[in-house]
């Protein structure tokens, strides 16, 4: 879905917890909260903290020109 979208122009970024299945694809750009749990991509429930933050990181990415499949490990203390 990230090619379809970033073929008519917009930059997309995936945020994964499964970074062996997501390197199979070859994203455009992506990051791996790195420690968070399945189904918590964003961090722990109300934790509004930690999700903006997650958010923000996999916004900076598309402004960066990556080699497809290039996730890159994203570190949140306060998880």
């Amino acid at each position: 879905m990230q090619r379809g979208i970033e073929s008519q122009g917009i930059p997309t970024s995936l945020i994964t917890l499964d970074v062996e299945q997501s390197s199979l694809m070859r994203p455009p750009r992506a990051i791996h909260p790195v420690g968070f749990d399945f189904g918590h991509s964003l961090g722990k429930p109300h934790d509004k903290t930690t999700q903006t933050k997650v958010l923000v990181a996999a916004l900076e990415e598309l402004n960066q020109k990556q080699e497809p499949g290039n996730i890159h490990e994203a570190h949140f203390p306060t998880y």
